[in-house]
């Protein structure tokens, strides 16, 4: 399957996913339509560079294209300083993200959604709500990014593959638990390592990789990103099925959906549970904590306390 794809977003990110993607030269063809309305001039390197490619084709977007397109990315809908706080992200992207999401289904769009924004949570929660897609259908990066960087530096740590590491970030980008208690080096639990006399690893260490994983930038950083999204992709459309910590609408609390990264399974089919996964009591409460957060975010979007209205004469 050669799937086409929709990508939205700035300059800076669209420019970033589409330099990892032709990299990749993963068979797709790729739309790009700006956020920010960049002159056409900014893609051209990135076009000329697809032309060296065997697979992967890249072309500057109009609103028809969503008529055949198998999955939507969506990237930094605005530019803002990362200084700008969650509630001045959101109150900026929202709007925008309805007027995507009215403006894609108007043209017939039928397929998956992917929100790489570092406020992936409760925009990956709106994006299904506006589009009306299956739960199983519209994701987010989520913790995808701080498992990867996680699983990296423990497999340098510890001196062995990647592939041998299992470590896995829940929560939100913007505030996550490291599931100790659910990553191991191979068979053998991380935790249980730290008791070990024979292994050079400590309680000071697993702080210090924790306080690396709490900085914003890996939230922001557009490689990062580029690199969930396209792990996503594989999944999704390239039969490489995958286990890992994504955006997802599958968790219900009090017969409300949470949108929280979870390990999930991705396939062809979407995203599916496996099963509910346990945690330490305090990983569970810190979890808790993002989810009442998450919870209230949405709740007062829902209440019309957050939102700006939008003036009925810009509607599409």
């Amino acid at each position: 399957m050669k799937p086409s794809v929709v990508l939205y977003g700035t300059g800076q990110f669209n420019q970033t996913f589409l330099t990892s993607a032709l990299t990749l030269d993963l068979p797709m063809t790729v739309s790009v339509l700006s956020s920010t309305q960049e002159p056409e001039q900014v893609y051209e390197d990135v076009q000329t560079a697809a032309s060296g490619c065997a697979n992967a084709q890249v072309h500057l977007g109009i609103m028809t294209d969503f008529v055949t397109a198998d999955a939507l990315i969506i990237g930094d809908l605005v530019d803002l300083p990362r200084s700008a706080s969650a509630e001045e992200r959101l109150t900026a992207t929202l709007p925008r993200l309805r007027e995507l999401i009215q403006a894609a289904m108007a043209e017939g769009f039928k397929g998956k959604i992917i929100v790489a924004s570092p406020d992936d949570g409760v925009l990956t929660y709106f994006a299904q709500k506006f589009s009306g897609v299956g739960a199983n259908q519209c994701l987010g990066v989520g913790t995808l990014a701080h498992s990867c960087v996680l699983a990296n530096t423990l497999a340098r740590t510890f001196n062995v593959p990647t592939d041998s590491v299992h470590a896995y970030v829940v929560g939100v980008g913007q505030e996550h638990v490291v599931a100790w208690s659910r990553s191991t080096i191979g068979p053998v639990p991380i935790l249980s390592l730290m008791a070990n006399d024979a292994v050079e690893f400590n309680a000071n260490q697993l702080g210090e990789i924790e306080q690396r994983l709490n900085q914003a930038i890996i939230s922001a950083n557009d490689g990062l990103r580029s690199q969930a999204v396209l792990r996503i992709l594989r999944a999704l459309f390239f039969d490489r099925p995958m286990v890992g910590s994504v955006t997802n609408l599958l968790t219900t609390v009090v017969d409300r959906i949470v949108p929280l990264s979870t390990p999930i399974r991705l396939t062809a089919m979407g995203a599916s549970k496996i099963v509910d996964v346990s945690y330490t009591e305090i990983e569970q409460r810190q979890l808790d904590e993002i989810t009442t957060t998450i919870s209230a975010q949405i709740t007062t979007i829902e209440n019309g306390d957050f939102e700006p209205e939008t003036d009925e004469n810009d509607e599409h």
